[in-house]
């Protein structure tokens, strides 16, 4: 059981590494999320790095449990 929580908290920082990155890389422009729609293409990107912020504060919630058991 023990090994089984301390994967799943390496996987959880691991995520949330990579939902930093991915945030980091939306806010600065580097890439962008787009929506096709009947009008045309839209930019959603926004509303990713929303998601994304939303994920990291519940990884972090996750983590800061795991570590003060």
């Amino acid at each position: 059981m023990a090994d089984t929580l301390i994967n799943l908290l390496a996987w959880c920082k691991r995520e949330r590494e990579r939902l930093q990155m991915q945030r980091e890389m939306l806010q600065s422009g580097r890439f962008q999320i787009f929506e096709t729609g009947e009008s045309g293409q839209r930019d959603i990107s926004n509303q990713h790095i929303e998601q994304i912020a939303a994920n990291i504060t519940e990884l972090d919630r996750i983590i800061a449990e795991a570590t003060n058991v």
